[in-house]
């Protein structure tokens, strides 16, 4: 009998991550979907059983370490192996200068951003090293490849998960575990509606409105369709690199050896 794929998405409930826990239930993975917010994971879960009743979510915090780690053993227990880990979830509720923000918004979108992925990390990496198989997948976004004035916050730590990306795929490059950071594209979901409907957000990023008028955006299934490639060893030249929903699959792998071989899709500084 064939191995059952199993996938966790952290902040399934919504956005992104909601669309990605029904792409990859589509697909036939099993999905772990998690979040914190109850009511939405009852509703994920009721929603996941048309693709048939072996799916699971589970209230977790990306914050605290305790509960990621009872997650991450519910799915060992569960399953026996962990196939794909999604670090999704994020926040992004600090706008306006640097200066001028509040801080403790602040530290909240860096500990979810940044702190979230790092901690799953650590919880995680351990099982794929023993069953010696994984992939980890990273989003990153705005601010990642280029500057994010009045969303600080949020764009610095993208930034870091990229390099949190390229530094852990560096320390399993002697294993068979992958690790990928993707850049999900723009988005119509609760974050972005924020950010083009608060006074705060038509304030200082009056570009996201406009950015949605002229269609910018992304298909809901676009991200998830690539969290999918990435998952399925379609991309694995790309191992530790940022990938994009805007790229093109087939150019991209037909460019891989020059990218390579010229250290593209990466954080560098140039010179």
């Amino acid at each position: 009998m064939m191995q059952q794929n199993i996938v966790v998405i952290t902040g399934a409930t919504r956005g992104i991550g909601r669309h990605a826990a029904h792409y990859f239930a589509r697909q036939g993975y099993t999905v772990v979907a998690t979040g914190r917010n109850r009511e939405r994971l009852d509703t994920l879960e009721t929603e996941l059983e048309q693709y048939g009743h072996e799916h699971a979510v589970c209230q977790m915090d990306v914050t605290r370490p305790e509960e990621i780690d009872e997650v991450v053993q519910y799915v060992v227990n569960q399953y026996g192996h962990l196939d794909v880990w999604i670090n999704n979830a994020g926040a992004f509720a600090a706008i306006g200068p640097t200066w001028e923000v509040d801080a403790k918004t602040v530290i909240n979108d860096l500990s979810t951003n940044i702190f979230g992925p790092l901690l799953c990390i650590q919880s995680v990496v351990p099982i794929l090293l023993r069953q010696d198989y994984g992939c980890i997948i990273n989003l990153v976004g705005g601010g990642t490849v280029g500057p994010f004035p009045y969303g600080n916050g949020y764009g610095t730590s993208k930034t870091a998960v990229a390099r949190l990306t390229e530094n852990l795929a560096a320390e399993l490059a002697n294993t068979s575990i992958k690790v990928f950071a993707l850049d999900p594209g723009l988005n119509d979901t609760d974050m972005t509606r924020y950010q083009r409907e608060s006074t705060v957000g038509k304030r200082y990023l009056p570009h996201m409105e406009q950015l949605f008028e002229e269609h910018a955006d992304v298909p809901p299934n676009q991200a998830p369709q690539w969290m999918y490639y990435l998952a399925e060893g379609q991309l694995d030249a790309y191992i530790g690199r940022v990938v994009s929903v805007y790229d093109d699959l087939k150019a991209l792998k037909e460019k891989a050896q020059h990218i390579l071989e010229n250290d593209l899709y990466t954080l560098r500084l140039s010179k």
